[in-house]
């Protein structure tokens, strides 16, 4: 029988041409596959760093999940099960370090979260109580078409593409750390760089005038620390629960009562971002005792109050305007750019409180 000899050249580039076709096949594969992966991802094309939360159905039960972290021009999954048509709702707000009123993308559905951690939520009843544990989400139609996948971008004034918005997410990190950045454009000019050069040189981090994702990090820790040390601050000393109220003026003197932040014993919170531009504050709370309720005594000014949250603004009649008429102690905190009023047993007791009277030094304590 004869045989049939090949070239062994011929023979390797037989063998090579199957290796490719299925090399090439199982990228098509691939392809297909990440084309048809189902997800919920968030992508974030705004100047801000952000923690963001969902909320959907579940077994006929609202879930609420997060808080994952979003750098400027980042796009995260977070969920990675078949998306189903249908109501979804989303929450996302700027990190506390940014300068300014707290940016917030909300709607007006009130879900539970937790303030402090990650976190995934089955009970909405757990909140309830305390406004604090609660954030106004926006509601997203997820359409029939949707091929098992959606996405929900957060988008500022500018209208960034995801990169510009990395950028201008970097600038206006730089701004919050005390940098030279006057523009939060989104493009990594000269000034841009020379502030990045400085802020390098001022942590030892270099001189380059370049960004990655672990400077970007250190920026954000950074601004966060920075606004810890800022800010108007409530804690309870008591063993009760408190629920505090702050009224504080606006621009031109008018002031105005927004509560409630509820604090179980020993907890704190923070009331009022950023440094203090009033001299004069006043506080009021209630400690709840479980079958009453006693309130502060010693106040000063009468301001508006609700037995829900509420924000009353200034110049109302408390009572035609549908509020209680209650007295709020005064604290003055002078040039003070941070401050901590902690509420005490005794202030609650009659016994030891002057109404009508501004807050005495010895209770007037800061941190």
């Amino acid at each position: 029988m004869s045989r049939v000899f090949r070239p062994l050249f011929l023979l390797r580039n037989t063998q090579f041409l199957r290796l490719s076709i299925v090399f090439f096949a199982c990228l098509i594969g691939l392809s297909a596959f990440s084309a048809a992966r189902a997800e919920y991802s968030f992508c974030n094309k705004s100047s801000y760093a952000l923690t963001a939360s969902i909320g959907y159905v579940e077994e006929g039960r609202m879930i609420t999940r997060g808080w994952w972290p979003l750098r400027a021009g980042e796009c995260k999954v977070v969920i990675t099960d078949n998306i189903q048509p249908g109501r979804y709702f989303v929450y996302a707000e700027a990190i506390p370090g940014h300068r300014g009123p707290l940016r917030a993308w909300s709607g007006d559905r009130s879900l539970c979260v937790e303030n402090e951690s990650l976190f995934t939520l089955r009970d909405q009843d757990v909140c309830q109580e305390d406004p604090r544990r609660q954030r106004d989400f926006f509601a997203v139609e997820v359409k029939k078409d949707n091929e098992g996948s959606w996405k929900t971008e957060f988008l500022d004034e500018r209208n960034f593409d995801v990169y510009k918005a990395e950028v201008a997410g970097v600038q206006r990190l730089l701004q919050d750390v005390g940098m030279n950045i006057k523009n939060i454009d989104g493009n990594l000019g000269r000034a841009t760089q020379s502030a990045l050069r400085a802020y390098r040189t001022s942590r030892g981090l270099g001189d380059s005038g370049l960004y990655d994702d672990a400077l970007i990090d250190r920026l954000i820790q950074d601004a966060n620390e920075n606004d810890e040390k800022l800010g108007f601050f409530f804690c309870n000393a008591t063993e009760f629960p408190v629920w505090s109220a702050l009224a504080r003026s606006d621009q031109v003197g008018n002031y105005a009562s927004s509560g409630w932040w509820k604090l179980e014993g020993s907890e704190c919170a923070k009331v009022i971002r950023g440094a203090l531009e009033n001299d004069r504050f006043y506080v009021y709370a209630v400690m709840d005792l479980g079958d009453k309720d006693v309130p502060l005594v010693g106040g000063a000014k009468d301001f508006c109050i609700s037995n829900v949250q509420f924000d009353a603004q200034a110049g109302l009649d408390c009572v035609d305007a549908g509020f209680t008429e209650v007295s709020f102690r005064q604290v003055d905190v002078g040039t003070e750019k941070a401050f901590t009023y902690k509420f005490t047993p005794d202030q609650f007791n009659p016994e030891f409180a002057v109404r009508k009277q501004p807050l005495s030094e010895e209770s007037d304590t800061d941190e």
